[in-house]
């Protein structure tokens, strides 16, 4: 069954506010737009393995390992029509 990556929203959500910054500094740093990081937080979008290399190269999150930034998930079967 086909997997994708979706970040460990809460856990992400823990470090940011522990740094005292906005999710827009975040995703600055990440070098993303800010629209798009709000879809990766709530997990509307997977994450790419660039993205993944992106966070991992963050100050912010230097040290942390990737089993606790994000998850990997099973996607949902397609209904049969």
């Amino acid at each position: 069954m086909p997997r994708r990556f979706l970040l460990r929203a809460d856990h992400v959500r823990d470090l940011v506010d522990a740094r005292h910054l906005t999710h827009a500094q975040v995703a600055e740093r990440i070098g993303l737009a800010r629209s798009y990081w709000s879809q990766l937080i709530n997990r509307k979008r997977g994450l790419s393995p660039s993205i993944r290399r992106r966070i991992l190269a963050c100050d912010l999150f230097f040290g942390v390992p990737e089993t606790e930034l994000w998850e990997r998930v099973a996607l949902a079967a397609p209904e049969a029509a």
